[in-house]
């Protein structure tokens, strides 16, 4: 039986049970900088880095590692980078590299049937982003279901992501510079993209979002103080800009 049929076997073989309704995102630090999760709260680990540069792709494993307790349901994340100083070819090369790497790490066994793909595409990266989600998802098993990170602003007046096949969005509210304010009270009116009423994202070196966001919580664990105690729960990667 071909390798990839017999991983789909596996994760189909995975019984089915309810996910955590929060997620700590575990980017890639020394463990000693990352807190022990709470019972009950699932970690979304970066497993790799996607870095486009041209028209060339790196794929970087996780370089830390990161030993969670016994019972933690854990799902990958892949993070996707686009060199700034490259102009950014978006090939269909490009495109299936990105999709194989993300079914691959969907299809390691013992997974919970859901990853997630972090990539904060800019305007000019839509394109290639919306062909890419759609080819990772026709290719990934039924049962595994596709999360997306979304910028805050692709939820309010910049709205594409209705026709976007991925099974969960998460808008992420945090590092949004000056334009917090704005979007707290936007929120506070109702998100008026549907897409975006699943989930949620949240950092817990801010200041705690004032009014209640809808759907699935997703925390980003910000940089921790020398000598902070690893199990001091969080409220809710310095190198996400989810403002841009």
């Amino acid at each position: 039986m071909p390798a990839l049929a017999l991983a789909a076997l596996l994760v189909g073989s995975v019984q089915a049970a309810p996910l955590p309704a929060e997620w700590w995102w575990y980017w890639d630090r020394p463990a000693n900088k990352l807190p022990v999760p709470r019972p009950g709260v699932g970690a979304a680990v970066l497993t790799r880095h996607v870095y486009f540069s041209g028209g060339r792709v790196i794929a970087v494993a996780r370089r830390s590692a990161l030993t969670l307790p016994p019972g933690v349901v854990s799902i990958p994340l892949i993070h996707v980078e686009v060199d700034p100083a490259q102009p950014f070819a978006g090939t269909d090369e490009q495109r299936n590299r990105l999709r194989d790497l993300v079914v691959a790490e969907a299809l390691v066994a013992r997974r919970p049937p859901l990853i997630q793909l972090d990539f904060e595409a800019r305007q000019s990266q839509r394109r290639f982003w919306t062909a890419a989600v759609q080819a990772i998802r026709e290719r990934l098993p039924t049962e595994v279901r596709l999360s997306v990170t979304a910028l805050a602003s692709w939820c309010f007046g910049d709205r594409w992501l209705a026709e976007v096949p991925a099974d969960e969005i998460v808008p992420m509210y945090f590092r949004l510079g000056k334009a917090r304010d704005a979007f707290i009270a936007r929120s506070a009116a109702g998100i008026p993209e549907p897409r975006c009423r699943e989930a949620h994202g949240v950092a817990d070196d801010e200041p705690p979002w004032p009014v209640a966001l809808p759907g699935r919580r997703y925390v980003f664990l910000g940089a921790r103080p020398t000598g902070q105690n690893p199990r001091t729960p969080p409220v809710g990667a310095g190198e996400h800009d989810p403002a841009r």
